[in-house]
């Protein structure tokens, strides 16, 4: 073997080291964190008539049943 060749097997050895490290990092720094569930609690709130009229707002009725059948439709949003 030649020394150009020599050279050759080297950068190539460790050019494919160096991208085999680079993966490893990218992959464990790529880790998704654990899905969890949350059960929530019934909530009462009781308040007191206010003396002064005040306008309120009136917030539609929001009703959360069931669930996802698939985790794949799942988007998670992060913050940058």
């Amino acid at each position: 073997m030649n020394t150009i060749a020599k050279n050759f097997v080297v950068a190539l050895v460790t050019v494919a080291s160096a991208a085999a490290i680079g993966t490893g990092l990218a992959d464990r720094a790529a880790a998704q964190p654990a899905a969890e569930v949350v059960h929530l609690e019934r909530v009462v709130v009781v308040g007191h008539r206010a003396e002064a009229p005040v306008e309120l707002a009136v917030l539609p009725r929001v009703v959360v049943t069931g669930h996802r059948a698939a985790q794949a439709d799942v988007q998670v949003a992060s913050a940058l």
